[in-house]
């Protein structure tokens, strides 16, 4: 994933960390030298028939503006949770030695019967490759493989509840002060990965959060031998990792960030979140009060575009003053590329205000949608079609086979009752929208407008309907533009 927040003050511990371990050859730099356990030597990380470890720095701000460095490594290091100075971990180690006490015993008792029965399971196939069995032998032998299957599958059970047993011991403190676990993050029962929660990234920012610190800068790199595989290599630096990190710190932050720098920020928004603060303490939390948050250093005003509450998706926000002026720029005069992914009640029926594009073999409808619009001022938020005085919003079209749809849906991150609704109620009306203007609630109201595709957007609760279990099925995939200080053509896809 990319790096949440910026590296260069990270880096620069990070080496101080790196010449640190070369030096001592230890980790347990508190305690004086000869006063040192062998256990917290790094020879456990680079010895020739070991792996080494991910190590991360935190560079933090107090509540007196003073830096405050965290450093911390993944997981466990040499079997150890705690050690003085790194930061801890994201649970409670004597409960977790607790937990695992009598589960570890039993998986271990089971591995070695079934390593037991594999020997013996082996030593009678080899046997009877030089003597023809008996009917009993066989029995036997069949007897035996089923013993071990029954004992494998009994493992892999007890593995699985100790594993959940474990995960629901692991807390998060996020930006917002809140303090998650994992059944708040991974819902449906999923299982997190192995090892979830041990990297680097979630613990140092938890322990910042937890704390009250605001950090500023985060960098991880590998120390010891490498893989195989050569995945990671001695020394070098790493961004949090996809498999792990990607799905608990966006909880943590607050933010998905797909991009960052000294400019500009892109995230993905998630349905339900509103773009800026609205009116009341109820509608404080919002894209651009979260990034404040974590990013102080802010306008007080980043937002150069929207998502409706309910749209989720690509937005870019800009750091500082020139930043905005020139993204808003591009929004206006129309130099910014948007597509976005829906999901339609029904099948269209294009109105007078859809120009369909000539018909090609074995090629999607698509075409032009362009009506005029206006607020409604007796039912806000409401837009109305206003021929005399509505503004006119234009919206290029493209519907995609059914075929498709498994595809575009994980985008959504529909939760499992929300995903048995829609398939259960809905066939499936893909559609792919391209903005040329960017008036409010304009694809809302080009899909479900007589005059347009007189067919709502899934979930739409201002133009349509929205029963339990459904969000809007509108999605922001595709966003493109160019940065505001450097020229590049920056282009993001999700």
């Amino acid at each position: 994933m990319f790096a949440p927040l910026p590296e260069e003050k990270a880096k620069k511990h990070c080496l101080e960390l790196m010449q640190k371990l070369d030096a001592e050859k230890r980790v347990d730099f508190e305690t004086p030298l000869e006063k040192s356990d062998a256990k917290f030597s790094t020879d456990c990380i680079t010895r020739k028939d070991s792996l080494g470890q991910m190590f991360g720095i935190c560079v933090c701000l107090n509540q007196n503006n003073e830096e405050i460095v965290l450093k911390a490594f993944s997981g466990q290091f040499n079997s150890i949770w705690n050690i003085p100075s790194w930061v801890p971990p994201l649970l409670n180690a004597d409960i977790f030695y607790e937990t695992t006490k009598v589960s570890d015993r039993l998986i271990h008792e089971l591995t070695d019967q079934i390593e037991a029965l594999s020997k013996e399971i082996k030593a009678l196939e080899n046997k009877y490759l030089e003597t023809k069995p008996s009917f009993n032998q066989i029995q036997e032998l069949k007897s035996l493989r089923r013993e071990k299957s029954a004992l494998q599958k009994k493992r892999k059970t007890m593995s699985q509840q100790s594993m959940t047993e474990i995960f629901a011991l692991y807390r998060f403190y996020c930006a917002d002060g809140k303090l998650l676990q994992f059944k708040d993050i991974f819902k449906d029962g999923i299982q997190p990965p192995t090892g979830c929660g041990e990297c680097c990234a979630p613990k140092l920012l938890s322990f910042a959060f937890q704390n009250g610190l605001t950090p500023i800068s985060l960098a991880e790199f590998y120390y010891g031998t490498e893989p195989p595989s050569k995945k990671k290599i001695h020394k070098e630096f790493y961004t949090p990792c996809d498999e792990k990190c990607a799905p608990i710190l966006p909880f943590i932050l607050g933010l998905e960030i797909l991009y960052r720098d000294d400019s500009i920020i892109v995230i993905n928004k998630p349905s339900g979140l509103l773009s800026i603060p609205g009116r009341g303490e109820d509608k404080l939390d919002s894209v651009t009060t979260r990034l404040k948050r974590i990013f102080p250093q802010c306008i007080e005003q980043p937002s150069v575009h929207r998502l409706d509450m309910d749209t989720s998706g690509l937005l870019v926000l800009a750091f500082d003053k020139e930043s905005h002026k020139n993204l808003s720029i591009q929004f206006m005069e129309g130099k910014v590329h948007k597509k976005y992914a829906a999901f339609l009640k029904n099948k269209p029926e294009f109105g007078k205000g859809c120009k369909l594009n000539p018909a090609i073999k074995n090629e999607p409808v698509s075409g032009k949608i362009k009506l005029p619009f206006r607020l409604d001022v007796e039912n806000r938020p409401h837009q109305i079609y206003d021929e005399e005085f509505g503004k006119w919003g234009i919206t290029n079209f493209q519907f995609l086979p059914p075929s498709e749809a498994e595809t575009i849906l994980p985008e959504f991150r529909l939760s499992k009752k929300q995903l048995e609704h829609f398939r259960k109620n809905y066939e499936p009306v893909p559609v792919v929208f391209e903005p040329e203007t960017g008036r409010t609630h304009q694809l809302r109201l080009h899909s479900s407008n007589i005059h347009g595709l007189n067919a709502p957007i899934i979930g739409d609760n201002l133009y349509g309907t929205q029963t339990e279990n459904e969000r809007l099925m509108l999605h922001a995939f595709e966003l493109a533009f160019t940065h505001p200080k450097t020229g590049e053509k920056m282009f993001f896809r999700t």
